[in-house]
């Protein structure tokens, strides 16, 4: 009973006698040790949250190595078409672009920004250079007064250039703008400068007013810079203001107000002599010439008498006693013997000198006025006027003289006139010489050009339709319709036909039919011929339906 009741030491071993191991032995002492861990209560309130720590565990260790690298921008605003060529040129050359769905900025990582960079710098992209706000935002921390002014600069001209490429017609804009250094001398501040390189349209040109706005445009952006200080030119290398344009433009325009003034004042002197002397009999030309220089003074003026507004009055008088001695004596000399008299001599009143200074201040009142005078140019320095009128209607010889003085006299009224500046009217009165026949022949006629057109256009008409239409309808119409139209024709070149040759039935136009022997003359034909009978019917039956 004692050695059945002792335990197997055998069996408790992890090991058998022959030393492997007892495998079902481990697994069962396994299985109790869990079996242990899961009846106790705190394991079993444990294990849940447990679990859901592991689990969150092992998901952002797979978040972190199978999420992305982090992106940053590489552009920040660019143009759609720009945005689309520069994310299908990265994403052909593999790398991970994306765009930021809030600003719609090109991001990439970090470290693929300067390959991204040199590849789209090889495909010339993007078109667009960046807004000024990025090139100010990738300003680095510290940098020098130099470098924060050239930024700026071209901050200002990316903004000008953006301003131009909002402009119809304008693809691409390219400003550059010179400041010269800052000089001591205010005689030798030379000006600002700037010039414009304008990508245009394909098919499209710049106008001049197009051209004027973009120098106004620039110049009125830039402190100090002059409208003609500025260059616009095109792909093609032209010149389209600026330089030799702009003063040939200029002196265009000046051409153009000495032509509208100088029509004005001949206007003006036909207006008031064509009702005088008639429509045809007088008439006049005008030459101005203008001054363009443009001048500015400035005068000052004041009263020689004013009033007295303040007095200041000083006086100094000053006592020193005279000088005196024997000039020219020795003062070490040995002094004279001295004399006794019986009476003294009396004695002289000290000697004194009197100076007075006195100095007198006066404040008074000027008026004063100042007078500023500009002009810009474009005055009259000189007026001619020549008139020319018909003799035959000043009418007799004897008061013509007087009639040229009142000619004379009402064309410097109309012109303004002044003797000062040496402005000149002369008149004459001849004989007019008959018009030329200037009319033009018959074949340069416009309204015979335009006749010759309609009736060429009416003949080519004609004949297609007689050459053309009139044989495909030939050709298209049915049997019938061409005999028809056939007769017609006979009928209309046979000429009228005698009544008299028509035969003229013997029985009366509306004898009553005779219904009952056609249908008794139907039924013998459909009992005589079958096939025939059903034939007709079908016809009968299908008239309707092709009418």
């Amino acid at each position: 009973m004692v050695d059945s009741a002792k335990p197997d030491a055998t069996r408790s071993l992890p090991f058998r006698p022959d030393g492997t191991a007892d495998d079902e032995g481990g697994a069962a002492s396994l299985t109790a040790r869990l079996g242990q861990w899961r009846d106790n209560p705190l394991a079993a309130r444990a294990f849940w949250p447990a679990m859901g720590a592991s689990a969150l565990a092992l998901g952002l260790i797979a978040y972190l190595a199978l999420s992305p690298a982090g992106r940053s921008p590489l552009y920040g605003q660019l143009p759609d078409a720009d945005k689309a060529a520069v994310v299908s040129a990265l994403e052909g050359a593999g790398l991970d672009v994306a765009l930021d769905p809030r600003t719609g900025a090109v991001l990439l990582p970090p470290d693929d920004h300067a390959r991204a960079r040199m590849l789209l710098a090889a495909q010339g992209l993007p078109k667009a250079a960046p807004a000024a706000t990025d090139m100010l935002m990738d300003l680095p921390l510290g940098a020098s007064r130099a470098v924060e002014g050239a930024r700026l600069k071209a901050a200002g001209e990316r903004d000008l250039a953006r301003a131009i490429e909002s402009l119809d017609g304008v693809d691409s804009a390219l400003v550059l703008i010179a400041r010269p250094e800052p000089s001591p001398f205010i005689r030798e501040q030379a000006p600002p400068t700037a010039s414009v390189t304008l990508t245009l349209a394909p098919g499209r040109s710049l106008g001049a007013s197009q051209a004027r706005a973009i120098v106004h445009l620039v110049a009125g952006a830039v402190p100090g810079l002059r409208p003609d200080q500025v260059a616009i030119a095109d792909q093609s290398g032209r010149l389209l203001a600026g330089g030799a344009e702009a003063r040939d433009r200029m002196i265009e325009d000046r051409l153009a107000l000495r032509a509208r003034m100088e029509a004005r004042a001949r206007e003006a002197i036909l207006s008031v002599l064509n009702p005088m002397l008639g429509p045809g009999n007088v008439t006049a030309e005008v030459a101005i010439e203008l001054d363009f220089a443009s001048r500015a003074a400035a005068q000052e003026s004041y009263e020689r008498e004013g009033a007295l507004r303040s007095e200041q009055t000083s006086r100094s008088t000053t006592r020193q006693p005279r000088a005196i001695g024997i000039p020219g004596a020795l003062t070490n000399s040995l002094p004279s013997a001295a004399t006794v008299t019986a009476a003294p001599p009396p004695a002289a009143p000290p000697a004194e000198n009197q100076a007075s200074d006195e100095s007198a201040t006066r404040n008074y009142e000027l008026g004063r006025s100042v007078e500023v005078t500009s002009r810009t140019g474009g005055e009259i320095r000189r007026l001619t006027a020549a008139v020319a009128v018909r003799a035959d209607a000043l009418g007799p010889a004897e008061g013509r003289a007087r009639m040229l003085a009142e000619i004379r006299e009402l064309a410097e009224a109309a012109v303004g006139h002044d003797a000062s500046r040496g402005d000149r009217i002369a008149v004459a009165a001849r004989p007019f010489a008959p018009p030329a026949d200037n009319a033009p022949p018959l074949w340069r006629d416009p309204l015979a050009i335009e006749g010759a057109k309609w009736l060429a256009t009416a003949l080519v008409i004609i004949a297609l339709l007689a050459l053309v239409v009139r044989p495909m309808l030939a050709r298209w119409l049915p049997p019938a319709a061409r005999l028809r139209n056939g007769a017609a024709e006979g009928v209309a070149a046979s000429g009228p036909i005698a009544l008299t040759s028509i035969p003229v039935p013997e029985e009366p136009l509306h004898a009553p039919v005779d219904y009952a022997g056609k249908l008794e003359e139907a039924r013998r034909l459909a009992a005589s011929d079958n096939a025939r009978a059903t034939l007709v019917a079908r016809r009968l039956l299908a008239a309707p339906s092709e009418g």
